[in-house]
């Protein structure tokens, strides 16, 4: 069985990779529309808003770079733990972040 966020579990047990990679046997990381069946952007936007008006565009999901349009993987691991992009070159925190 697979190893993965406890959330996810129920697509391990199955050894079900289809779900997310669209094949049984994956090579690469699942397109951005395989997360998007089930967690939704302006939900996600909405819930890691930040409640101070200066750190206002500090929202990973919705952010002044790229604003809704950042690729799922590129902060988030499904199998492998990540850092958010922003970490690149911001100091801000996201305490809640699912690696």
């Amino acid at each position: 069985m697979m190893d993965g966020r406890t959330y996810h579990q129920k697509f391990y047990k199955k050894d079900n990779c289809k779900v997310c990679h669209g094949t049984n046997a994956p090579s690469v990381r699942p397109a951005d529309d395989a997360c998007l069946k089930c967690h939704k952007v302006d939900k996600l936007a909405k819930k890691t808003a930040r409640k101070d008006q200066e750190e206002l565009w500090q929202n990973p999901h919705n952010n002044l770079h790229y604003g809704k349009e950042t690729p799922c993987t590129v902060c988030h691991g499904e199998h492998e733990a990540k850092q958010p992009l922003c970490n690149d070159c911001h100091t801000f925190k996201f305490t809640k972040h699912k690696q």
